[in-house]
């Protein structure tokens, strides 16, 4: 009943490895001598002033399948290069085997879920589908596409859907499938997916994000996923010292900077917090003060910190994000963390009242002042401040676990309340703002 873990509590299970059978897997590009990828350099990218790279909005990213413009998941075309680039048409039929996408398990999911009167149909348009927060059904569109309308020498828009499947495989908790099916792109180092002439990858930036770390969350292969964060880290390296304008230059530090984030991630996801924390923190002393990363990464590495149990290195990060720059919201948050942490549950309760108050309208805090609230014996009131929140925001997953849980407190017809529960979020329209379906284990169904 704690706020939001920093990681997946789940671990899907390990799968065996896809044999190498061809040019995809067997020809590796050579690595050039360099310093490590996050070493020092006449122009440290991680010591630049940046601004964070924010993804455009969905409605933004969304391409049918008939478009032929520039990737929607990097603005800037394959790989930050800008403007198009002439490719031969390669094969990229590999993509298009039926028999590589999985059937969707429904098991998981409450029936409300299943027969709401509001499901939108499946021949939907893939755009509404990710618009209004359908991901299961996305993913199903994703791949019909992929195997029934794209030609296979279409790679942008073939790469593209596979990213939707991906990613909306994984929104729906479904990280050993995703994981299953991104082998299907075999060894993304190999020169298949090198322009034949300028060296720029072929893959999208995200969608090669999203491998390496289904490579370490799929299948638990957490050394893997860091090595592939730092593969990627001594590419934006290299792609700094060639590139000449400012603009790419910002790109390739951004990358640089969340490659380096990513790792943290990972170390947080296989529990290694005191090596996360410690990550983090020099990814905090090489970032210029002047910029927001430096602020947003000790806020990270303050929470790490707070799931560690060292209060002292918390608060420590808290004052230091002080002095850069004032949230009240955020600040006021971590603060009311360290009296939960510290068993000072009054003085919790007293700091996330203050808040709520201050911000009625966010819904993390009042979920945290819930929590705070049946920590003290509260309960009833802990169920009203949560059956409201319910009623006036967007579901999300800690809300709906902890109500459950507190249902179970109250009444022995505690699965009759949380099949209510369930057949009230079924009927709701969605928004896109949050996954519109809900799997029955945070239901605890």
């Amino acid at each position: 009943m704690n706020p939001p873990p920093l990681h997946p509590s789940s671990r899907p299970r390990s799968h065996g490895r896809v044999a190498s059978g061809d040019e995809r897997r067997r020809v590796a590009i050579t690595r050039r001598s360099t310093k490590g990828p996050l070493d020092d350099d006449t122009d440290d990218p991680l010591a630049a002033s940046i601004q964070t790279v924010v993804s455009p909005p969905p409605s933004q990213r969304v391409l049918s399948p008939t478009r032929s413009d520039a990737s929607p998941l990097s603005p800037h075309g394959h790989d930050g290069v800008q403007g198009s680039i002439d490719l031969p048409p390669k094969d990229f039929s590999f993509l298009k085997d039926p028999a590589a996408y999985h059937v969707l398990p429904a098991t998981n999911i409450p029936p409300p879920f299943l027969n709401a009167p509001n499901l939108p149909s499946i021949n939907s348009p893939l755009d509404s589908l990710l618009q209004s927060g359908h991901y299961r059904l996305a993913a199903i569109s994703a791949a019909r596409a992929i195997v029934t309308t794209t030609p296979p020498t279409d790679s942008e828009t073939l790469l593209h859907l596979f990213h939707v499947r991906l990613a909306c495989l994984c929104l729906i908790s479904e990280h050993a499938l995703a994981a299953q099916e991104s082998k299907l792109l075999g060894d993304l180092n190999s020169a298949f997916y090198r322009h034949p002439f300028t060296d720029a990858h072929l893959v999208p930036w995200e969608l090669r994000l999203l491998v390496v770390r289904l490579a370490a969350l799929g299948y638990g292969e957490w050394r893997k996923g860091i090595m592939g964060y730092y593969e990627l880290a001594r590419e934006c390296r290299e792609n700094l010292v060639k590139v000449e304008s400012t603009e790419e230059k910002q790109l390739w530090r951004a990358r640089l900077r969340d490659c380096g984030i990513r790792v943290a991630n990972v170390l947080v996801e296989m529990g290694e917090l005191e090596g996360a924390g410690r990550h983090l923190g020099t990814l905090a002393t090489a970032e210029d003060s002047d910029t927001p990363g430096a602020r947003e990464l000790l806020i990270m590495e303050a929470l790490v910190w707070l799931r560690v149990g060292d209060i002292l290195n918390a608060r420590r990060c808290l004052s230091s994000a002080a002095n850069l720059s004032s949230d009240e919201l955020v600040d006021g948050t971590l603060k009311a963390l360290i009296h939960l942490s510290n068993s000072e549950y009054t003085a919790t309760v007293s700091a996330f009242r203050s808040l709520h108050d201050q911000f009625p309208g966010d819904a993390m805090i009042a979920q945290n002042l819930a929590v705070s609230l049946l920590y003290t014996g509260h309960i009833a009131e802990a169920r009203t401040l949560l059956e409201d929140l319910v009623d006036s925001s967007e579901p999300f997953r800690s809300e709906i676990f902890n109500l459950s849980t507190i249902y179970e407190l109250c009444t022995e017809r505690n699965r009759e309340k949380k099949m209510g529960l369930a057949e009230k979020m079924a009927r709701r329209e969605g928004t896109g703002s949050v996954g519109w379906e809900i799997s029955a284990a945070e239901f605890k169904l």
